[in-house]
């Protein structure tokens, strides 16, 4: 897939050198106090020069970067004369070091990039939620170079169809998206880690949703196998529809020093570039275990999802049978028993949760000391 996909970086040295024989199109991150869909507190330590430094290397590989400016709410402090002019500062600072891109949900940040950095190409993040072809119309008038189309249209083949037929611009989709299918509170996550700085400097910064998410897939593991994910072998499913781009999502740290991180990017980019794995669990975003309140990471259970199991679930997507009724539909529930298992104590997570959760309807606690 040379020259299709789009990597996180998690600003480690060796990363680069190891991720370049894939030839990825893009890399993509940002400084952790950026206003993100990922808070400071799960984002590795960088600085301005280590990523202008990482710029560098990475074009001298022909390998393009974006930064990513996508907090879906500024509290309008981006049409105040400090927050446009803050914004200004960091965009003339990506174009001095060499950034490709900016991606952005926001509208009128779109316009200034447009306006005042035409040199930068503008991306339009997932969480602008790109998800018919109005939509996309709108923001390639607005002078998107690539829409990053909503993860959870992923399996709406119709609607992807129409989108590329809407639009000339490249298109890129999500790959390993773990979030619930059609999960009802995404947009408030989202704006509630827009917002997370705030909390965290006053400690008091939980994340309310990934409980609820959590919990909704230890009670029923059938939501792992509804999740948008693609799977590897499948993604010439999408090349024939014309999608340009493939996005690796995972930015976030999974414990101390940005090389903790490294082995998983790369093994779920190999298995993109491959285009085959062993098991689709093992690349997901959002399905990593929640630290408790007390600040312990629990034992949580190991959930496998066989790709070699999964030839021909996608065609009843394909053919267009998905209602998105899961209440009255029964097929994601069937073909989770031949290819999902579970190590664990399903119970004992699930108990962990609800009571966390009792406790931030109750009060009573401290959160987000780091």
């Amino acid at each position: 897939m040379d020259g299709k996909l789009i990597l996180p970086t998690n600003w480690d040295p060796q990363l680069l050198p190891r991720v370049a024989r894939l030839k990825p199109a893009y890399l993509y991150g940002s400084l952790p106090r950026e206003a993100t869909a990922r808070s400071a507190l799960v984002l590795p330590e960088v600085a301005e020069e280590e990523v202008a430094s990482q710029i560098r290397q990475a074009e001298e590989r022909g390998i393009k970067f974006t930064y990513v400016m996508n907090a879906t709410c500024l509290g309008n402090r981006e049409l105040s004369e400090d927050g446009r002019w803050e914004i200004l500062q960091r965009l003339e600072w990506l174009r001095s070091v060499g950034a490709t891109a900016v991606v952005t949900a926001n509208p009128y940040v779109m316009e200034l990039v447009g306006k005042n950095f035409p040199e930068l190409e503008l991306q339009v993040s997932v969480l602008a939620a790109v998800d018919d072809a109005r939509k996309a119309a709108y923001f390639r008038d607005l002078g998107a170079d690539l829409i990053h189309i909503d993860p959870q249209i992923n399996r709406d083949f119709r609607r992807l169809e129409i989108i590329r037929r809407a639009v000339d611009c490249p298109l890129s989709v999500v790959v390993n998206e773990g979030c619930l299918l059609s999960c009802p509170i995404r947009h408030y996550h989202a704006n509630m880690i827009s917002h997370s700085a705030e909390s965290i400097e006053r400690h008091y910064y939980v994340d309310y949703c990934y409980y609820r998410c959590s919990l909704a897939r230890g009670n029923d593991v059938v939501e792992y196998l509804r999740a948008p994910w693609i799977r590897p072998e499948d993604v010439t499913e999408y090349e024939q529809l014309g999608i340009d781009f493939f996005k690796v999502a995972g930015r976030e740290k999974m414990g101390d020093g940005p090389s903790s991180h490294t082995p998983w990017i790369l093994k779920v980019a190999e298995a993109y570039h491959r285009r085959r794995c062993t098991d689709v669990a093992e690349l997901l975003v959002a399905v990593q275990p929640m630290e408790t309140l007390s600040g312990e990471t629990p034992t949580a259970p190991r959930v496998h999802m066989a790709s070699s199991r999964l030839d021909g679930f996608l065609r009843f997507f394909r053919e267009g049978h998905c209602s998105l009724d899961c209440q009255r539909c029964a097929y994601c529930a069937e073909w989770a028993k031949a290819c999902v298992s579970v190590e664990g104590d399903t119970g004992e997570h699930v108990r962990q949760l609800e009571a966390d959760l009792e406790t931030l309807r109750a009060g009573s606690y401290w959160a987000g000391t780091q």
